[in-house]
């Protein structure tokens, strides 16, 4: 027998409100309800769980104070909470204040006198002085022409872009000059069609440069959409032209790096590159990077970069995303509110894939003739599990408390000068939060240093276990390069100051003073033993130049200053040394830089000491500007460069090659690792992508011993 209409309707499970305490069943879906992750909530608890800051739905988020709040601004307020009373001004001007006794001196900066190198010919060194910097449009033809000769095997730039709610605010400002290049006649534009107008006219111009490549597009917020999937530059501005994409609910990177995932998997021929725009912290940190992690640091797609832009002004939200860029060892930049800034914050992406090159090193043993035979020395990587970022919280887990001894040191123009503190108690996080090359950063704290003043540290451990890596004299060499730089950088500071019509308008370089930590008594033994630590320093990480000869592009603020502080330390030095491999965050007024490398002729800062060859690479390309000539630096000549050139054939340093048999210094007395330290490659964070693209040219920082692969 059949069942009659009515009791087929009975039959039927009704569908039953997902709101809390609610109960409401219908046998059919009303209008008034609504679905969301296959649970229906009838109208009245719908309405209850709109967030009272963004108006965004979101029956997971938590009722707090008698509002509702969503997850994506539950996590925003929880992060403003935990960082209270800490504002990224205090933790800059803490480390303003803290000079550690360095001052100015009062003499006399000596000429960059070179010793004679047999007997070589005086030059006339005003007739012979280097090139003018070339115009940008010359640069960017150099920077395509050189990347082609390097590397002209295609790509797959994987675009994501936030499409979350905050993305419809139409506060986009849109100049004359970028309606023109966006072909748009709005004076402003909301967030996510300038990102997509930016994106489209990103891709044009990369083709242009490497016409090889191809590229996807997704939208992504609590689900992720592909807008347009492995096609040229004109498919991409034709799919972004049919864009239905509309900014709505939160902000979760995991969908944006699941559907990046699932279109590199389809097209594994090709390697990829993946670039992230977002305009704010998600509410899925912890997701976020454990997915990350997964897949971009250990897994199928180990290898492939995550550029980052953060579509804002300040840099407090972007801390996730500056951690995917950092692990993955890609680029993050801050564009602002602007469509010219995000077109910007798009060309150093750009320029960083266009410029990339594939640095290969080996130890090399020198053998009984003359010919080098090249091995490769794999040193074993710690294996870690990074945590979230700026986790300056010290309480009872996932934290080490030991005793440490603390040594820092002052370079006063001739010798170094060691200051020592007895041990003290000291906590570490467990886990690392960022890497560079060769070292791991961990929050760290120290109350004889940052005592009461709510700032935190961060101690920088070496990436491998590897006792000679983790050796004193290893950690020692990075803080005598800082006490060389803070000692120049006063004298710098006093120059330009007193030279200067205005000295309120001159900028000031700090470097941050670096520890050196020995561990006293009992830790794990796959701990360090030793490491250097630093105050914690916020902000957009910028590059500014290597110690091989990258240069920054000069739109970075202050970047002419900065520059102009490494041809300064070399005259003030008498030509015997170099600070190099600046890199830190710009203020108004200031610079904070950190990790930076003194290059020598007698190669004693570390294995980043490339010595002569490494000096002659960054005075080649060095261009003066205004600061050089306030400063009465005189323009480096190819006299000073042929001068060095002995010196550089002698240590035999090829920066950018793959191979040479200079020597640091051995760091181990009992040598623990046979033959000379070699050419080692410190592939660190590439804080900002304006890399001249030469071959021999590259942002990653060198160093003397064996480049590492990882793989």
């Amino acid at each position: 027998p059949h069942s009659s209409s009515g009791d087929r309707e009975t039959m039927k499970d009704p569908i039953v409100c997902g709101g809390s305490g609610c109960g409401k069943r219908h046998h059919r879906l009303p209008s008034s309800w609504h679905m969301d992750n296959c649970v229906a909530y009838c109208g009245g608890c719908w309405k209850a769980v709109t967030c009272s800051i963004c108006g965004h739905h979101d029956p997971k988020g938590n009722d707090f104070k008698g509002s509702w709040n969503c997850r994506a601004c539950r996590h925003k307020r929880q992060v403003k909470d935990q960082n209270a009373g800490i504002s990224q001004e205090a933790l800059h001007r803490a480390i303003i204040e803290d000079q550690n006794g360095e001052t100015s001196t009062d003499a006399v900066d000596a000429c960059a006198v070179i010793p004679e190198a047999g007997g070589e010919e005086e030059d006339d060194e005003d007739c012979d002085c280097l090139a003018p910097l070339p115009d940008k449009a010359t640069a960017v033809a150099a920077r395509s022409a050189g990347s082609r000769e390097v590397d002209s095997a295609p790509r797959h730039i994987v675009m994501l872009l936030d499409a979350s709610g905050s993305m419809r605010h139409e506060d986009v400002a849109v100049d004359a000059d970028t309606r023109k290049q966006l072909s748009s006649d709005l004076s402003t534009m909301c967030r996510l069609e300038a990102a997509e107008r930016c994106a489209a006219k990103f891709a044009s111009e990369h083709a242009a440069a490497r016409p090889q490549d191809l590229f996807s597009l997704a939208a992504f917020h609590e689900e992720a959409e592909v807008i347009a999937e492995h096609v040229t530059a004109d498919g991409l501005r034709q799919a972004v032209g049919c864009s239905s994409a509309r900014g709505t609910r939160g902000t979760f990177y995991r969908q944006g790096l699941e559907a990046a995932v699932r279109i590199l998997n389809l097209h594994a021929d090709l390697r990829g590159e993946v670039l992230l725009l977002s305009d704010g912290r998600p509410a899925d940190v912890t997701q976020a990077l454990r997915y990350f992690q997964e897949h971009f640091v250990k897994g199928d797609h180990a290898g492939v970069r995550v550029h980052g832009i953060g579509f804002g002004s300040t840099v407090e939200s972007f801390a996730p995303l500056q951690q995917l860029a950092c692990l993955s060892n890609g680029t993050f930049s801050l564009s602002g509110c602007s469509a010219r800034g995000l077109c910007d914050a798009f060309s150093s992406v750009s320029a960083t894939i266009t410029a990339s090159s594939d640095n290969s090193f080996a130890l090399v043993e020198e053998e009984s003739g003359n010919a080098p035979k090249p091995q490769r020395w794999q040193p074993q990587l710690r294996e870690v599990e990074y945590e979230l970022p700026e986790m300056g919280i010290f309480g009872k887990k996932n934290v080490l408390r030991f005793r440490a001894s603390r040594a820092s040191f002052r370079f006063d123009g001739a010798e170094f000068h060691e200051q020592s503190w007895p041990a003290e108690p000291v906590q570490r996080r467990a886990r690392p939060y960022m890497r560079g090359g060769m070292r791991l950063v961990f929050g760290f704290r120290d109350e004889q240093v940052v005592s009461g003043d709510g700032s935190w540290m961060v101690a920088k451990c070496s990436r491998y276990v590897d006792d000679v890596l983790n050796s004193r004299k290893a950690v020692e060499a990075h803080a005598r390069s800082t006490a060389v730089a803070r000692h120049f950088a006063a004298r710098f500071n006093e120059r330009l100051r007193s030279g200067s019509g205005d000295s309120s308008k001159a900028s000031t370089l700090f470097f941050v003073p670096c520890f050196v930590y020995e561990v006293d008594g009992g830790i794990d033994g796959s701990e360090p033993r030793c490491f250097a630590a630093e105050r914690y320093l916020p902000g957009v990480f910028l590059k500014f130049n290597s110690n091989n000869g990258f240069v920054a592009d000069e739109q970075l603020l202050h970047h002419e200053v900065v520059q102009a502080f490494l041809h300064f330390s070399f005259e003030a030095s008498g030509g015997r040394l170099m600070v190099a491999d600046l890199q830190g965050v710009s203020r108004q007024n200031e610079v904070l830089l950190t990790d930076p490398q003194v290059l020598s002729l007698t190669r004693e800062f570390g294995p980043g000491d490339l010595g002569a060859a490494g000096l002659q690479r960054c005075l080649r390309a060095h261009r003066c500007g205004p600061t050089c000539r306030r400063l009465g630096l005189k323009p480096v000549s190819a006299t000073v460069l042929r001068r060095l050139a002995p010196r550089a054939s002698r240590d035999g340093v090829s920066v950018g090659s793959g191979s040479g048999a200079g020597s640091w210094q051995h760091l181990s007395e009992e040598g623990s690792i046979a033959g000379d330290w070699d050419k080692f490659s410190e592939r660190g964070v590439e804080h900002y992508a304006m890399s001249e693209g030469a071959p021999e040219s590259s942002q990653a920082s060198a160093s003397s011993w064996v480049h590492l692969l990882d793989s």
